[in-house]
């Protein structure tokens, strides 16, 4: 009977193509490619819904992970479950995501896309009379990452923020991962080289949620409603998000903050429109941190158990 041995995350895409179904000749120049700084980046199929000319701008080269699995006979098989969204222009196929966005925020599939719209700046640190001694201020600090324009531009403008965010991962680079891509032949799906984990803690509460604190509330401030776009993996890390009160979804937008647009990988390769969650600013961020305090009593008893018995606890404690 075979066994399932080990589960590492490994390469689901790679240059925009399923990796499992590259061929040999396929695989060893996207190998060529990861690890070279001067060698032409092939085009991206998914920044071409929104430029045809758009060549990957991401050094490795990968859209997605998944769960490999390796089994007592040798052979290694890939997870039915989602895909894990490492490259946030993955989002843009056929502009699927961004044609959604604009139809729940501005009632329209058609909307003019704004990349990277500039919205922070640096402020100065010391004016003496009429000099800034800063000479970097005004400096740009932080962008949006797709600002979406209603087509009829009359005045007043209707626009929205669009931010979405992929998975970072922790584990060694992917250096090795694509020799052996690289090495093997088409058809064959070779077990990741290393240890890797999809990063929610760096994804989500260390760099959505400050983005998320800093510009919702200033948009909100000039009317602007903000949209974040996701993929089902990382929302399902999310703790539970409660939507706003509404009878239908004008109402739920009139009232939300953040209107959350959750993408399915609904064959495995495609990218399909899930679920749309019309939240509040604290309780997203709430949602995002997806953690709570053990409490004080447990929290005190964990630092007795650690001082009295620090090596079965794997706390370490020092004496000064």
């Amino acid at each position: 009977m075979t066994t399932t041995r080990a589960a590492r995350y490994g390469i689901a895409e790679w240059f925009g193509k399923p990796a499992a179904a590259l061929s040999a000749e396929e695989r060893s120049h996207f190998a060529k490619v990861a690890a070279s700084s001067s060698m032409p980046r092939p085009p991206c199929p998914f920044s071409a819904s929104l430029n045809p000319t758009a060549a990957c701008n991401k050094k490795s080269g990968v859209c997605t992970i998944r769960r490999h699995s390796t089994h007592s006979d040798g052979s290694v098989s890939v997870s039915d479950q989602q895909l894990v969204t490492v490259c946030p222009n993955r989002f843009l196929e056929r502009a699927l995501m961004l044609r959604w966005a604009g139809k729940v925020m501005l009632g329209t599939e058609h909307p003019l896309v704004v990349k990277e719209a500039p919205f922070l700046s640096k402020l100065p640190k010391e004016v003496v009379g009429d000099v800034v001694s800063d000479s970097d201020s005004g400096r740009k600090a932080g962008r949006i990452d797709w600002v979406l324009v209603h087509p009829d531009l009359t005045s007043p403008i209707r626009w929205c923020a669009v931010e979405t965010q992929a998975m970072y991962f922790s584990g060694k680079s992917m250096g090795s991962e694509f020799l052996s891509w690289g090495t093997g032949a088409s058809g064959t799906i070779p077990f990741p080289t290393e240890v890797r984990r999809p990063d929610y803690r760096s994804s989500g509460p260390k760099r959505l949620a400050p983005q998320l604190r800093v510009k919702v509330p200033e948009l909100r401030n000039w009317g602007a409603k903000t949209c974040v776009i996701v993929d089902r993996y990382f929302y399902d890390q999310m703790s539970s998000l409660p939507s706003v009160k509404g009878t239908n979804p004008h109402d739920k937008l009139a009232n939300a903050e953040v209107v959350w647009l959750v993408g399915e990988y609904a064959d495995s390769t495609h990218l399909a429109r899930g679920d749309v969650i019309y939240a509040r600013l604290d309780e997203s961020i709430q949602a995002l941190n997806a953690t709570a305090s053990v409490g004080q009593a447990a929290f005190e008893q964990i630092l007795r158990n650690a001082i009295l018995d620090s090596k079965k606890l794997g706390i370490k404690v020092f004496k000064l």
